[in-house]
């Protein structure tokens, strides 16, 4: 095992409960508020009511909950509470498959610890035994983890879309991947996050995929979100997150890549166990 990996693989469930209030939408828990920042709530007596341990919003339709959730968050972004606004929601759900039961502002989600969707890839090339993996390094205009590098193509799923409405989309923006190459890409799990960050909690699913992409492939970025790509063997890549150099979360779904094609890589490969297991996997 390369030295830091294991502890960079955690961080994507460090989490302590103890330190926040449970969200609860009637009799479902949504959402996590740290203690910290609870009393910033108080304000909105008529939508959060404080019990002994957690926090009950105020159920209504969702069209209603949407509204009501977006004045709460733009106060709380006056107040510097939240911030990184985005001008752009997420469909909140009690579980996952369920009906949106409101929606809200992506920068608003930490805040909340409400959990929210991405649209991960990891694309490579070249012969078995010689594969290459391709990720992008983030601009450093993002809001979040400017400068590190990324999966080839990641992004939250907005509302009105699913993961694959989503990865379909960013393939185009931000590796110009033609929509009929992105559409051979390979469903390949689903990831949980849930992470202690400055704002609150991040907690989110990752929905992987891989893609083989063609030979002679350059990716070319369209959004201005990546500022460069390049082609690491596994145990390059591996390295650069336990260094830190990757997302979280793009390490996350990296390492898990190379988890289940380890005997496809090559002698630069190198495997994270002396098995098959998918690290981070919400099935492990």
């Amino acid at each position: 095992m390369i030295e830091g990996l294991p502890e960079r693989l955690a961080a994507a469930r460090a989490f302590r409960p103890d330190g926040f209030l449970r969200l609860q939408l009637g009799a479902e828990g949504i959402g996590w508020i740290r203690r910290d920042q609870a009393s910033r709530l108080r304000a909105w007596q008529d939508v959060f009511e404080f019990k002994k341990n957690g926090i009950s919003l105020v159920a209504a339709p969702e069209p209603a909950l949407t509204e009501v959730m977006a004045n709460v968050a733009r106060a709380l972004a006056r107040e510097g509470a939240i911030q990184g606004w985005r001008g752009e929601t997420y469909a909140i759900r009690a579980r996952d498959g369920a009906a949106p039961a409101f929606h809200i502002e992506r920068a608003a989600t930490r805040f909340f610890g409400l959990t929210s969707s991405a649209a991960h890839l990891n694309g490579y090339r070249g012969e078995p035994g010689r594969m290459r993996i391709l990720v992008a390094r983030r601009a450093l205009t993002k809001a979040i983890d400017p400068g590190l590098l990324d999966n080839l193509v990641a992004g939250g799923v907005p509302s009105g879309q699913d993961p694959w409405q989503t990865l379909l989309r960013e393939c185009g923006e931000e590796a110009g991947i033609a929509r009929a190459v992105a559409q051979s890409a390979r469903p390949a799990g689903v990831l949980q996050v849930c992470r202690e960050v400055p704002k609150g909690l991040h907690s989110e699913l990752l929905y992987v995929h891989d893609l083989e992409l063609p030979a002679g492939f350059e990716p070319r970025n369209a959004d201005g979100e990546v500022s460069e790509f390049t082609a690491l063997n596994a145990g390059t890549l591996l390295q650069g997150i336990a260094r830190g150099e990757m997302t979280v979360e793009a390490g996350l779904v990296a390492a898990n890549f190379v988890s289940r094609h380890g005997e496809r890589l090559g002698d630069e490969g190198v495997q994270l166990t002396g098995g098959s297991s998918s690290p981070g996997s919400d099935e492990s």
